[in-house]
């Protein structure tokens, strides 16, 4: 799960009346070439396709090209930085520190996204990250650079990220039609599969050859890159959610009420939290799984990331050509027990495996896509888009709560028992998991979507 996972892998004044009617009136006033006997097409969100919406994605898209890599290279070098303490417990807090800002913040930014145009909001979030990031590389530069610091810049870089994923996450049903939502959502995951494959190599490499700082500064030059080709592109306005502001907690509670007026969304969310739980432990100490199970080098673990980047990345494209299919629910919990099951042979795998670890890292990746691209899908087809905000928001607070909760534990645990011990217990959890779920068959609703009203 990229959003959630260390491994990576606001100005929210009202714009001016004119801006808004400017960009609106391009979603609105543009459709399909249709005759007498054609309806226009839809998006995802029940809105008419804007003109142009292909050439806009692709404008998007391109900008994410540089701030997916340079992200990718910056956010390993720092989870370098903490991988040589060796401590189990320092890596663990790595990942607490980025997931904590959005497990407190995402209420409050799903409430700001849905009151304001969602590409002013991705620009102010990529400024501020930029901004955050050069002033830790001052202070690197400076001979600051601590632990305690590289966790706080760590949290603080995260609650932009947070804000960034979220608008660009409600952005995309108010362009793309639904049947290619799916597919949209498979290029988001390819990119960050291709970062995956070039950025912890990229960032490993900067961070033995020059420092910190340089690695770093990739991002701040990715951030500003995807920052400009924003500008070129519009994206639409939604009317009704301004309409019917009124303040900030009670449109969070909103977002409760549209999660519980869909059947089938809570036991969804409770899904996803639960295998959060078991699957981040894992998933954040997959660095020390190399270098102390294995016993491999730093480039190993750049090795490891980078199979699992082209593998993630073979099965965006796989996912992208097939769409899926109708039943994403159901897909998603087969994933689940694939990868359970994959992530308990590898913690059983002895210490000079380190072949069949790389091997079955791959087989993981694949399966993580058909979990991972379809789950915000869901989510998108059945929330109207004046809504889809906060609840994607209160999304990321139940996944990341969920993760912090398993981080824990892997923090006691983890120098006690040994990392191997702890894929064990995340292969065995989500196989739990995946058996409960079957018990539920109101999560199987989702998949015959009808929107809720806003």
């Amino acid at each position: 799960m990229e959003q959630e996972s260390f491994r990576f892998s606001a100005n929210t004044a009202t714009e001016p009346e004119s801006n808004t009617n400017a960009e609106s009136t391009t979603a609105s006033t543009a459709t399909e070439q249709t005759g007498p006997h054609h309806e226009p097409q839809l998006t995802a969100s029940g809105t008419p396709v804007p003109e142009g919406w292909i050439k806009t994605v692709a404008t998007v898209f391109s900008g994410q090209v540089f701030s997916l890599l340079s992200s990718a290279a910056a956010g390993y070098a720092l989870i370098w930085y903490l991988t040589i303490t060796g401590s189990a417990l320092i890596l663990v807090l790595g990942t607490v520190f980025y997931l904590l800002p959005m497990a407190l913040l995402s209420p409050f930014v799903g409430t700001i996204v849905d009151r304001h145009n969602r590409k002013h909001i991705m620009i102010a979030a990529d400024i501020f990250i930029a901004l955050i990031t050069l002033l830790m590389i001052l202070m690197v530069i400076e001979g600051w650079a601590t632990i305690p610091l590289v966790l706080i810049m760590i949290a603080i870089r995260a609650a932009g990220q947070s804000v960034h994923y979220t608008a660009m996450s409600a952005a995309m049903p108010l362009l793309v039609p639904e049947k290619h939502l799916v597919r949209v959502g498979t290029v988001t995951s390819g990119l960050g599969a291709a970062g995956n494959i070039v950025g912890p190599a990229l960032g490993i490499m900067l961070f033995e050859a020059f420092g910190l700082h340089i690695a770093l500064l990739t991002d701040v030059l990715g951030a500003l890159i995807a920052c400009g080709v924003l500008f070129f592109v519009s994206i639409p306005d939604v009317h009704l959610a301004k309409e019917k502001q009124t303040n900030m907690l009670d449109e969070m509670k909103d977002g409760l009420f549209a999660i519980r007026a869909k059947i089938g969304m809570a036991p969804f969310f409770i899904l996803i939290a639960t295998s959060c739980i078991f699957f981040m432990p894992m998933a954040a100490l997959f660095p020390l799984m190399t270098v102390q199970h294995f016993g491999g080098s730093g480039m190993d673990a750049a090795l490891i990331e980078a199979i699992w980047g082209a593998s993630f990345l073979v099965g965006t494209v796989v996912l992208g050509i097939w769409g899926g299919g109708r039943r994403l629910v159901r897909l998603i919990q087969l994933s689940l027990a694939a990868c359970a099951t994959i992530v308990l042979v590898i913690g059983l795998l002895p210490p000079d495996g380190f072949w069949w670890f790389f091997a079955l890292t791959g087989l993981m990746a694949f399966t993580g896509v058909l979990f991972d691209t379809p789950l915000i899908a869901v989510i998108q087809k059945n929330i109207s888009p004046e809504k889809l905000g906060r609840v994607l928001s209160v999304f990321n607070s139940l996944v990341s709560l969920a993760s912090l909760l398993g981080l824990a534990l892997a923090g006691v645990f983890g120098d006690i028992t040994g990392v191997a011990l702890i894929f064990v217990a995340s292969g065995i959890g989500m196989l739990l998991v995946f058996v409960a779920s079957l018990f539920n068959p109101d999560v199987h609703k989702l998949d015959d979507f009808e929107r809720a009203e806003a």
